[in-house]
Formats: C-alpha cells, structure tokens, sequence
C-alpha cells in the first residue's frame, strides 16, 4: 500500500490518540528552523544539508533530519538532496521579505505557557498574565506584526462593507488597536476618515510605524491607555473596532467595556467585534474552543464567547440593531448599531 492511498484510510481511534499526542512535533520543527534561519538560507542560495547545515552553524545529522521532516510536513520541498521554499510560503518564512512571520513563529511564549495547561486547568489561573501591561508591552509588539499581516486582507473585507453606503470622513476609534490593522483599512477604504489608535504605550509605538509605513499617519491620533479604566469620549465616533479585544477579557469587563463604547458612539454609529465565535454549544469549530485554552494560560479571566452571549451583552449595553458579516475569516464579524 502506497503512502496516498495509506492516508485515504481512515484513521483508527489509537491513530487519531497517537497523532494528537505527537501533534506538538510540527510547532517544534517549524520554531526550531526559523530559529536557524533555515528558510532564509535556502532562498540565498544553500540547497543541500552541508550547505545548509554550514550556514545555520549545526551538525549536518541534525540538520538533515530537520529539513527531512520539514518536507515531510510540506514546508519544504526535495529533489535529489536539494531543498526548496515552496513559492506560497516563501513571503511569509524568508526573513528578507516584508510578510515575515518567522520572529513570532520562532518564539517560545505559546510553548511555555502550555507547558503550564495541566496546572491552570487545576487552578483555573493562568501561568502568567499575557494582557497586565507590562507582559503585553513586552509580548505584543511582537505578535502584532504578525497580526498585521495575517489579518490585513479579512480587515479590507470588514472595511469594505463598512464604508460602503456611509457617508465619508468616518470617525473611527480602535480600542486595543495593536498595529491598526483594522482601521488603517478603513482610512485607506475612506480617504477622509480620521482614526483614533487606542492601546497600551509601548504597543502604540508600533502603531504608529505602520500608520506611516501605510501611508495614513496624518488622519490617525494615538491615545494610550488601559482599555479597562479608560473613558473615552462621548457621542464622538461613527465606528469603534474592538478586534481581538474581547477574548482576552471576562464577561464583566466585556459588558462594561460594551456600555462605555455605547455611550462613545454618535447615533447610528456602529460597534465592530471581530474576534473567535464558538458556535453555540460550544462543540466547534477547534480553533476557538483551543484558543478558550489559550487564553487559560494567558489571561486571568479570557475566554471566546459564542454569539448569542455577544447578543445578550450587546442588548443589555443598549445597542439595537446586531448583525454579522462575513469577512473571509474563521468567525464573522459582529456589528451592533447605536439607534
């Protein structure tokens, strides 16, 4: 039996157990080569494992077997010992060029903090606070780098919808903002809108390099501060972006965080909540059931919070109308209207 035709049988019930207890390996070797820089050196030119190996200043064993799982996890393709970047993934693992993801995907903060999982479960208290400001000055400058690239093309999808039919020069505040992903979008969708990024200091240094790297850091102000306590002002925004926002933060805070964005709103204004929706008995789909995990070992109180529970904090804030869009990601977007 040929390995394709291995991989069409189903999977018996001591497969599916052995793959989900080994299925931390491809972390590993995907951190473990962007921390040699393996990607970067077969696009300058290493092709084989003594080249590769001499470049990256490790053993020729070890690097073999690296690069040999790497193909066998399709990041890597081979051909009579020489290894390439596969063309799709090369703008995100090359270090040259702008899509890099590699400086968060090397980091070991997620592996740490789940190490930790059996202990937080127990305890329901995370190993370390990712969202206290001094862990989230530190971690996500980082991460939102990333974000900016992954989230960049479901954020022109939002603001898409968003601009369309409104009137133009929308006032926006991104609350949370990391590098602005969401509402530079909007200010590029509408050349008159005004954006005001919201976060903690040292992430709104980041924010600002992004402004200006997209070309929209005249129409943007920066406000820092801690989303918690801050009061913002009232009846002076047409749009307010709480994306990957909520999940960080417990029921209480959600609502009171919902009514003092209400109270910011102008009439007709509209509240943006992007973020990851389990659906309603909370058996699917896996990635924001895991990301709830995530956020155990992160946060003091996170959570992902299924739809009707948004609908239910929304009301209770005073929105009216709440609708959905889809953009092009694993949840949609909520939109609740200030009537």
């Amino acid at each position: 039996m040929n390995e394709q035709s291995r991989g069409a049988r189903p999977m018996t019930a001591i497969e599916r157990l052995h793959q989900a207890h080994f299925s931390f390996a491809p972390e590993r070797v995907l951190s473990t080569s962007l921390k040699f820089d393996v990607f970067s050196h077969i696009a300058a030119g290493k092709k084989t494992v003594p080249e590769i190996a001499a470049a990256a200043g490790t053993s020729e064993r070890g690097m073999r077997m690296l690069l040999n799982a790497l193909v066998g996890l399709e990041l890597l393709a081979k051909c009579e010992g020489s290894y390439e970047v596969p063309s799709d993934l090369a703008p995100y693992l090359v270090k040259q060029n702008p899509e890099y993801l590699g400086a968060f995907f090397a980091t070991d903060h997620l592996w740490n903090s789940w190490g930790h999982l059996a202990d937080a479960v127990r305890e329901g208290k995370p190993w370390r606070s990712a969202t206290e400001q001094e862990e989230a000055e530190d971690f996500f400058p980082v991460l939102v780098r990333t974000l900016h690239i992954t989230n960049s093309k479901p954020a022109a999808n939002l603001a898409a919808q968003l601009v369309a039919g409104a009137k133009s020069g929308l006032r926006v505040l991104d609350i949370g903002c990391g590098s602005a992903v969401w509402s530079i979008a909007i200010a590029k969708a509408d050349p008159k809108a005004r954006i005001t990024a919201f976060d903690y200091p040292k992430v709104l240094e980041t924010t600002r390099e992004f402004a200006e790297r997209d070309g929209v850091a005249d129409r943007a102000e920066y406000l820092p501060g801690d989303l918690r306590v801050a009061r913002f002002p009232e009846s002076s925004y047409d749009i307010v972006l709480l994306a990957n926002v909520a999940h960080g933060e417990g029921e209480s805070t959600v609502r009171d965080l919902f009514a003092r964005t209400h109270r910011s709103l102008v009439p007709g204004g509209r509240l943006v909540v992007a973020d990851m929706i389990p659906n309603d008995g909370r058996t699917g789909p896996p990635f924001p059931l895991l990301f709830a995990l995530n956020m155990l070992v992160n946060t003091d109180h996170g959570d992902t919070y299924t739809l009707p529970e948004y609908r239910e904090w929304l009301t209770g804030a005073g929105f009216g109308r709440i609708d959905t869009l889809d953009i092009g990601l694993h949840s949609p977007a909520i939109v609740a209207t200030r009537t």
